[in-house]
């Protein structure tokens, strides 16, 4: 059952996006990772450190690239999904 906002945003009906930077960890092995990082005042470099620590990155040999980019500010609502009561 879908209680609360991050219940609708951990279950994809509510898609969350405000100026902040969402960091893309592209592994050796062909697999993804993405971290969203706020405050969005924070440099590109400051978000990427973060975003390694969150997800427990120790060594860098292991990526093949590391993105980040800023996200649109607004909520949207997905265009899939279904809420039950």
């Amino acid at each position: 059952m879908i209680g609360s906002k991050d219940d609708l945003i951990a279950n994809g009906i509510l898609v969350p996006s405000a100026q902040d930077w969402r960091v893309t960890f592209s592994f050796v092995d062909g697999t993804e990772r993405v971290v969203r990082v706020s405050p969005s005042s924070i440099p590109e470099e400051q978000a990427i450190a973060r975003a390694s620590a969150h997800a427990k990155i120790l060594d860098a040999s292991v990526l093949d690239r590391v993105t980040a980019e800023r996200v649109s500010k607004s909520t949207k609502v997905a265009a899939f999904g279904i809420v039950q009561k």
